[in-house]
């Protein structure tokens, strides 16, 4: 099917496969998909069979609703079907301002389905639109990749925000006494580099997935989202301990996933990573098999197909 995505992002058209990309990006270019600005619906010529809206997150979101912009119903011109792909955790909109988060409730509302990224996810947007809802795998497309010999360093995957959780990260990793590396996300705090961890400069995601490669262990406990770290790090064959409400952990890691919250067993999981290399290398082997079998591009595609099929031939969600 013709397939048109509209986020935020000021590009507009197709993404190479050459291109170091983003979630969102693997998406729109593993579907062949045509990617538009919601900003510019105006510059729209084509028509399409399936629209993927990614709504914009916090003042972008704000802006749309001041103006009660209809943004479903215009993306609907162009396009036969609609559906909304959440976009950060499920409950972030809640923290807007109420016209803000009533004019997101109702796009949801005017969508003919919700994608989401987690098994929760999926039953929450169920429960509040009653829409078909399904799972969207996040996605990596592997062209280009170039990696590097593991090193005794640990990435440690968020910042100090509510979000991320990156607090409870760090706790984790200083059962580690190795070099502890992260990355500075949009939620970074200021003079938040107290902690010991080497933050990385700013890069593109093929420069990104090399640093990482470097690294014998990560951790991850961030809010449940797109759970893109655990992805990587299961291509990469890099033990990642993590909180079990993110399908990428769960799915990949289940001999390392703990309970949100349970920071004593994620802690003692990281010590048996350390102590046993038998534990270590067999969930270093079977997340790499796990990749393959659930989250490769063919297995995107098959999930889309039936994602298509749903779409077209909706049934009841409750």
């Amino acid at each position: 099917m013709n397939i048109a995505f509209f986020t935020e992002g000021g590009y507009e058209g197709k993404v190479p496969r050459e291109a170091p990309m983003r979630t969102d990006q693997a998406w729109v270019c593993a579907l062949n998909a045509t990617h538009y600005c919601v900003f510019k619906l105006d510059k729209i010529n084509t028509k399409y069979d399936i629209g993927v809206v990614i709504i914009p997150k916090e003042k972008n979101r704000e802006h749309l609703a001041k103006q009660n912009f209809p943004l479903i119903n215009n993306i609907r011109k162009h396009c036969n079907k609609v559906i909304i792909m959440q976009e950060g955790c499920h409950w972030d909109w809640m923290e807007d301002p109420v016209h803000t988060m009533v004019w997101f409730y109702n796009q949801l509302l005017e969508a003919d389905m919700i994608l989401c990224h987690n098994n929760a996810d999926k039953k929450y947007y169920a429960g509040i639109t009653n829409k078909p809802t399904m799972i969207l795998p996040t996605l990596m497309i592997e062209d280009n990749i170039k990696t590097s010999n593991k090193e005794d360093k640990v990435f440690v995957a968020g910042n100090w925000h509510l979000t991320y959780r990156g607090f409870d990260a760090w706790v984790i990793s200083n059962e580690f006494d190795l070099p502890k590396y992260g990355f500075k996300a949009g939620k970074y705090k200021e003079g938040e580099d107290i902690n010991g961890i080497n933050y990385l400069p700013w890069m593109d995601w093929h420069s990104f997935i090399y640093e990482l490669s470097k690294c014998k262990y990560g951790i991850q406990t961030y809010q449940s989202s797109a759970g893109q770290f655990p992805l990587n790090c299961a291509y990469l064959g890099i033990p990642c301990i993590g909180y079990d409400d993110v399908n990428t952990q769960i799915d990949l890691f289940p001999d390392l996933s703990v309970k949100r919250g349970d920071i004593l067993h994620a802690r003692r999981l990281a010590n048996s990573l350390q102590e046993n290399k038998e534990f270590y290398d067999r969930v270093s082997i079977k997340a790499k098999e796990l990749y393959k079998e659930l989250y490769s591009e063919n297995k995107f595609l098959e999930k889309w197909k039936t994602i298509e099929s749903r779409l077209y031939s909706p049934v009841e969600t409750i």
